[in-house]
């Protein structure tokens, strides 16, 4: 994987994932008022949850949104996204194209993986109903539970669904943080975005899926992405509905098409991976 041009900035993206399933454990749902810890899609929980402090770490809560197989490659804050992206075209000095396209993969934060069951539990993506990958909270959950609730999580289409989750708000370690904020400082730039040490996430009890098809009406926009070892054109990104199979699989025809798939060395989606020795998943996390 020397050839991988992001090499060190995906293995901390993955470090991220295997901490929080290592910190996975199937809790009891605690006695507690659900009533002022529901929330209604990650921007509610977020903002009234985490940020105005109405929830902890240790706390039960309850989630209303879209659940998905896609999770965010770089887990964070989404309401600091903005400030990341405008830090990247703001700054003097000197920088490679290499460089900044590293710095551009990261700070786009809507790339985003479909890693399959790791080792009994399954990474989630948490969203708003009208969801963006950009946009979501990090999940864990026993495997042989989801798939009692959704036997096809795991099916190439599926995107996700809506759901009501109840979980406990938990931190798992980050290392990409620490990996870009060396990149940005190389580059003169100033991230105090993501300078956090620890990221929240969710260990999930309990999944109820709507039934009523005017509740089960949802939607996820994001980036399925190739990382190559071509320094002219480092990242294949592309953009779409993952809720539209045959736009998303269009985005994943133009990356295959690309002139670099030739270089390509790491792919997205455990499930859609034309190689399975390209997979994310396998590289960097089993």
């Amino acid at each position: 994987m020397i050839d991988i041009i992001g090499t060190s900035l995906l293995e901390a993206a993955a470090q991220t994932f295997i901490g929080a399933i290592a910190g996975y454990t199937f809790d009891k749902i605690k006695n507690g008022f659900f009533k002022e810890n529901t929330f209604d899609g990650a921007f509610d929980l977020w903002q009234r949850g985490i940020h105005c402090k109405n929830v902890d770490i240790g706390d039960t809560i309850a989630f209303d949104g879209l659940i998905s197989p896609f999770v965010q490659l770089f887990p964070r804050d989404p309401y600091k996204n903005a400030v990341r992206w405008n830090s990247l075209y703001n700054f003097e000095g000197k920088i490679t194209a290499q460089e900044f396209s590293n710095l551009e993969f990261y700070a786009g934060s809507d790339e985003t993986i479909r890693t399959g069951s790791l080792n009994g539990e399954t990474l989630i993506g948490l969203y708003n109903r009208y969801g963006y990958i950009g946009e979501g909270v990090l999940g864990v959950i026993s495997t042989s539970y989801l798939l009692k609730h959704i036997p096809d999580f795991f099916s190439v289409d599926f995107f996700g669904l809506r759901a009501r989750i109840t979980g406990t708000l938990s931190r798992c370690p980050t290392q990409h943080g620490f990996i870009a904020q060396g990149m940005f400082q190389k580059a003169g730039l100033k991230l105090n975005t993501d300078l956090y040490k620890e990221i929240p996430y969710i260990k999930i009890n309990s999944i109820k899926v709507y039934k009523n098809e005017q509740d089960k009406i949802c939607s996820l926009l994001g980036s399925p992405w190739a990382a190559t070892s071509n320094s002219d054109e480092p990242y294949l990104v592309q953009y779409g509905y993952f809720s539209n199979p045959s736009e998303i699989n269009n985005c994943i025809k133009n990356i295959v098409a690309s002139k670099s798939w030739d270089h390509v060395r790491v792919f997205y989606d455990a499930l859609k991976s034309p190689d399975e020795s390209l997979s994310f998943t396998k590289q960097f996390i089993l």
